[in-house]
């Protein structure tokens, strides 16, 4: 699926970039727009390193993951400025993103319990979009277009080993800041609301790289995954 949406990126930009109705518009103009998102984020291919001893013990192997992909739900607010060239569009956008939660849960029998790094991740995304527009009617149009950029990804992550009879539950904490390139795609409907305003609403799946978490205090434990999702996204711009 990644390697899908990594093409459509590809090829709309590609048509966009190169695109005459873009260099001969002469109504152009500038825009400002308000966002709000909800997403489901998917983290996927989740690995995990210095966790157990990787031998098997008990029919279970030590530091084996339970799951290797997890998903959740997180909201996003941001704006963006741009300019609106005949049906074409090129923007800047922002948007920050809280929270997406990552559980990590593995079998851990050489010490006799489970192993958790939970993770809170937060993300800043900065993309340049392009897109193109058409009616469908008088107040309705379609668009569809494509966009590059970076997240910014925080984690705050605990590395867990669970309480046993012998022993107390054990915690240890760490942070990380990693910058990761990103692109999507979209698809939405417009809405000409009269006068300089317009509302729109896109669906979109955005990429935004891996994520990592660790090492910790006194454990060399680490998890490393890819993070994307598919987000629906709402603004209200205006023309200037």
């Amino acid at each position: 699926m990644r390697h899908f949406f990594t093409a459509c990126a590809s090829l709309l930009l590609l048509l966009i970039t190169y695109s005459p109705t873009v260099l001969g518009a002469t109504d152009a103009r500038w825009y400002g727009a308000l966002k709000a998102s909800i997403s489901e984020d998917t983290i996927d291919s989740i690995k995990v390193q210095g966790i157990g001893t990787g031998m098997l013990i008990s029919g279970q192997v030590d530091g084996a993951l339970e799951d290797d992909e997890v998903e959740d739900y997180t909201a996003g607010i941001g704006f963006a400025v741009g300019r609106r060239m005949g049906f074409w569009n090129i923007e800047v956008e922002y948007v920050y993103g809280y929270r997406t939660d990552w559980d990590v849960v593995t079998s851990t029998p050489s010490i006799q319990t489970i192993t958790n790094v939970f993770n809170n991740v937060e993300t800043n995304t900065v993309m340049l979009n392009f897109a193109r527009r058409g009616p469908i009617s008088q107040d309705w149009s379609w668009e569809a277009g494509a966009g590059l950029g970076l997240t910014f990804e925080s984690l705050d992550s605990d590395y867990i080993e669970r309480e046993t009879v012998n022993t107390q539950e054990q915690k240890f904490s760490a942070s990380s800041d990693e910058t990761e390139f990103t692109y999507a795609v979209f698809a939405g409907l417009t809405r000409d609301l009269g006068g300089p305003w317009t509302f729109s609403t896109r669906l979109r799946y955005i990429d935004m790289g891996k994520l990592n978490a660790g090492p910790f205090p006194n454990r060399p434990g680490r998890a490393r995954a890819n993070h994307s999702a598919i987000e629906l996204q709402f603004s209200l711009e205006r023309n200037f």
